[in-house]
């Protein structure tokens, strides 16, 4: 996911919900049939639920939006559990069925009948034309507004979408298409995820669109949906997906889910990285393809976010600062080193800029939102960690720890300590040092920086104003004869002091951190 403000909070767009993990059900598929209509905004869905009940100590519980004082809001009008009527409480966003019996694991079938008009999640409304749009926006915990659901990212479930709405509309959807039944007035789109997701990435989009296929990469078909009144211009900017996913499967590994839908729509974000039906904001795609870099980065969240995801928020850098980083290394293989040199300067401007406003790690357990997470600290300094890495292990070993750590928990979970022990198995090193300082303590290395050139010496003191890091920094010096050398001081304490002398040789010039390999600032 790219916020359309990533310097400032994105709260002044909406409140984000949070769900911890329901930790006493396991859901292993949601089937959703959603009906929508012009006459209003009152949705009406039946959904199926195959769960396992870990926990019969306590109660079967759901997280669904309940009616808020404005009329918007879920009514449950009827409720099965395994065919049979059950009691339930729908209060709070919390669906409860009281069934208390002995039987642990055990698979359970909810069905539930209800509607309402959505709080949020799916966004109902106009597109920038004055067309009527019906948009999935789950992140981070709004898929409730819309559907009964496990609501964390650590439950994952496969989907199906049964999709009823006016024959006008087109639809978009998570998984493969298996059917469009017609009726008079009507169509129904019936599709299929058989990859288990988590809920923030489960979504349909419905709206009228020109579709037309972008390109088939190894066997992965690509399309663009995109409205009928730009058509060309979006199609244009979306036509760069399939080289782009084809970069990205030769990089990580092959890609997983089922086609490559890219949608432009009304997401709140820059683009949102749905599983397999990515949306995009509308005036993200202009014709003029200045959305590559965006669509680099939602692409990348298809393994990294999608497929390998958090198990947790605190952990929200496993996505965005890899999402960030690897569209940095796709600007790098691409565009050249001094391309990439230049966004890794505009990344580090933006991470030494929010640090004076928000010092926190980037694994950040003190969030009162979960939309404080959408900063600079999981974006760019999550990938000036991986950056970090890539320097001190070299290229090989880390684009091997990559790979490793995507093979490893692809389909499945992970967190920061789980990526660390790849890294460290690679590797055959301690790297608790790197990572601690860099993911778990606030703030980066803040230099002093006292030098002197006297003809063929160099003097330089280095103290470390605030917290003590470990770094390995770089100097490159130039002599008055044109050449040129690098010099690695490694620093650890609060002052260090290099003194560089070369006989017959007189110093021009130096510069620190000359090939942009180090998170840190110099102070005046």
């Amino acid at each position: 996911m790219k916020p359309l403000l990533l310097l400032g909070f994105v709260l002044a767009l909406f409140s984000g919900q949070y769900n911890a993990q329901i930790d006493q059900i396991d859901v292993s598929h949601y089937k959703i049939d959603i009906t929508v209509s012009d006459d209003s905004d009152t949705i009406k869905v039946l959904e199926t639920i195959r769960f396992q009940h870990i926990d019969p100590s306590e109660p079967i519980l759901f997280n669904l939006a309940s009616v808020q004082k404005d009329g918007k809001g879920m009514v449950v009008q009827e409720l099965l559990l395994n065919q049979t009527k059950a009691h339930f409480l729908h209060r709070n966003d919390s669906l409860k069925i009281d069934w208390r019996k002995e039987e642990s694991n055990h698979t359970f079938e909810l069905i539930i009948l209800f509607k309402g008009i959505p709080i949020d999640g799916l966004v109902i409304g106009q597109n920038k034309y004055g067309s009527r749009t019906f948009f999935g926006d789950n992140w981070p915990t709004r898929a409730q507004n819309w559907f009964a659901c496990n609501d964390h990212l650590s439950d994952k479930a496969t989907v199906d979408f049964m999709v009823t709405a006016p024959k006008k509309y087109d639809v978009v959807a998570n998984g493969s298409l298996l059917s469009v039944i017609k009726e008079k007035h009507t169509k129904t789109h019936h599709y299929s995820s058989s990859i288990p997701l988590p809920t923030k990435v489960m979504v349909v989009g419905i709206a009228e669109m020109y579709s037309e296929e972008a390109g088939v990469i190894n066997g992965t078909t690509v399309n663009s949906y995109v409205y009928p009144n730009n058509n060309k211009k979006a199609a244009y900017d979306l036509a760069l997906a399939p080289s782009i996913l084809a970069f990205y499967i030769d990089y990580i590994a092959p890609y997983e889910f089922e086609k490559l839908d890219n949608v432009q729509s009304t997401t709140r974000f820059g683009g949102m990285e749905n599983a397999g039906c990515i949306f995009y904001d509308e005036n993200a795609l202009k014709g003029s393809r200045s959305s590559e870099n965006l669509i680099a980065h939602e692409i990348v969240h298809q393994w990294f976010g999608n497929s390998a995801t958090e198990k947790d928020w605190s952990h929200l850098w496993l996505s965005e600062g890899f999402a960030t980083y690897l569209t940095n290394v796709y600007i790098e293989q691409t565009k050249g080193t001094e391309a990439f040199q230049t966004q890794l300067r505009k990344d580090r401007i933006r991470v030494l800029a929010f640090e004076k406003k928000y010092k926190h790690p980037v694994i950040d357990t003190s969030y009162t939102s979960l939309m404080n997470l959408l900063n600079p600290n999981s974006y760019q300094k999550g990938a000036w960690v991986l950056h970090m890495l890539r320097t001190e292990i070299g290229d090989s070993l880390f684009h091997l720890s990559i790979q490793k750590y995507y093979q490893t928990y692809r389909l499945s979970n992970a967190n920061s300590k789980d990526f660390q022990k790849i890294v460290e198995n690679i590797c055959r090193r301690d790297l608790n040092w790197f990572f601690e300082q860099w993911l778990y303590n606030a703030g980066h290395p803040k230099l002093k920086i006292t030098s002197k050139i006297d003809g063929q010496i160099l003097t330089l003191k280095i103290t470390q104003q605030t917290s003590l890091f470990s770094f390995p920094l770089k100097v490159a010096i130039e002599f008055e004869s044109g050449t040129m050398i690098n010099e690695v001081i490694n620093i650890s304490k609060k002052n260090t002091l290099l003194e560089f002398y070369r006989e017959h040789e007189s110093i021009k010039s130096f510069e620190l951190d000359p090939k942009v390999q180090l998170l840190f600032e110099v102070l005046d």
